[in-house]
């Protein structure tokens, strides 16, 4: 069956957005700001406090392009096979099967700042799978005396669809550093009998400040793909009949290190870059760039 890539997840919400900083510290791509100016937006709630207090904070609206690719082992546990409606039975000790899957994934990306701290945003997009699925097959031997024999099995599969989600940011910071974590929540469609469905949590640490006056953000942090699912699907195989069948898989290792920094260019754009690994199987980058209104 492939390398059944739910992955992504996208994803991801991998566009940083911009913390709270001290009005004398670099912006995170916001309007000028003093003690005594009132904030001319109706968003984000409470921004009048933040900014008497000293807080430059970035525009409200966001629309972002975001460019993500990542590899990563998959580990598929367990296999169910049934024959013309046949209820279905694992098959898995006769498999044994690994996956590795090269994802693609374009998203567009709509955020708004509700509080100075909380940032909420939708992504819709299209993906692209590409896994090569590698293992041994384990059947018994005819004849007398019990006996089994083995053979490896190599198949590649490739898939695409939409990627669609929502998740939400909480950000802060003290002076020149900060903190932000997200979670997000997305649905793959790649033509399996159920969507995908992923969960994927970040943290992330860093500092914010001015290079050559360019407001400037460096970062490290960690993600946990809660990628975990099951691929159904049924094809009719010649000779055999109407084959259903149910895998369960997700990545090998879920969780992953991040570096990254994002740049304010022109006071209304933010560009990001950010590299995840873990040192095993993950590769994985994104970059992506933002209108702030």
């Amino acid at each position: 069956m492939g390398r059944i890539g739910p992955l992504l997840a996208m994803l991801l919400a991998l566009l940083m957005a911009a913390p709270l900083a001290a009005a004398d510290d670099a912006p995170a791509g916001g309007e000028p700001s003093t003690s005594t100016a009132r904030w001319p937006y109706a968003l984000p709630f409470l921004a009048d406090a933040a900014v008497e207090r000293g807080y430059e904070l970035p525009l409200p609206r966001g629309i972002s392009g975001i460019f993500y690719y990542v590899e990563r082992d998959i580990e598929i546990t367990d296999i169910r096979v049934g024959v013309d409606g046949a209820a279905l039975r694992s098959v898995s000790k006769f498999l044994d099967l690994g996956s590795m899957s090269h994802v693609s994934v374009a998203l567009a990306r709509f955020d708004v700042w509700l509080l100075p701290f909380l940032d909420v945003y939708g992504l819709l997009g299209y993906v692209t799978n590409t896994s090569t699925t590698r293992g041994t097959v384990t059947i018994p031997t005819l004849g007398p005396g019990p006996g089994t024999r083995s053979f490896n099995v190599s198949a590649t599969t490739d898939l695409d669809g939409f990627v669609g989600g929502a998740g939400l940011t909480l950000a802060g910071g003290y002076r020149q550093l900060f903190a932000v974590a997200d979670v997000n929540y997305s649905q793959t469609d790649i033509g399996f009998d159920d969507r995908f469905r992923a969960l994927i949590g970040s943290v992330r640490v860093g500092w914010n400040g001015k290079v050559q006056e360019i407001p400037l953000r460096l970062w490290v942090g960690g993600m946990y793909w809660g990628t975990k699912s099951t691929a159904k699907s049924s094809v009719d195989v010649p000779n055999v009949g109407r084959v259903s069948f149910e895998a369960d898989q997700g990545p090998l290792h879920p969780l992953n290190a991040t570096v990254g920094g994002s740049i304010t260019l022109f006071r209304r754009w933010d560009a990001f870059v950010e590299y995840g690994f873990n040192g095993q199987d993950v590769q994985a980058i994104s970059a992506g760039l933002t209108f702030r209104f």
